[in-house]
């Protein structure tokens, strides 16, 4: 049976995506797909800019609330344990 679901709220206006998975900060790119970001705790992250590739560190993260920007990279957190990854 088809999941009617998943396209019904991939149109909802409220929602960012269909799935979260964790993410372990790293120098790598994050995936193509990413729609927002989101720690399990306040504290601190340290992430790549796409334009000139500049590294940002202390950018502070608030628990639950997405980031308002999808950076290219997130290289550390302090504080988190955990960030999510929405898509």
């Amino acid at each position: 049976m088809a999941d009617n679901l998943n396209t019904q709220r991939m149109a909802d206006i409220t929602t960012f995506g269909i799935a979260a998975t964790s993410h372990t900060p790293a120098a790598t790119d994050l995936p193509g797909n990413v729609r927002a970001v989101v720690f399990d705790a306040a504290g601190t992250m340290s992430f790549k800019n796409p334009a000139g590739g500049s590294t940002v560190t202390g950018f502070p993260v608030l628990s639950g609330v997405p980031l308002p920007f999808i950076p290219v990279q997130i290289t550390a957190m302090t504080g988190p344990t955990t960030c999510f990854l929405i898509t």
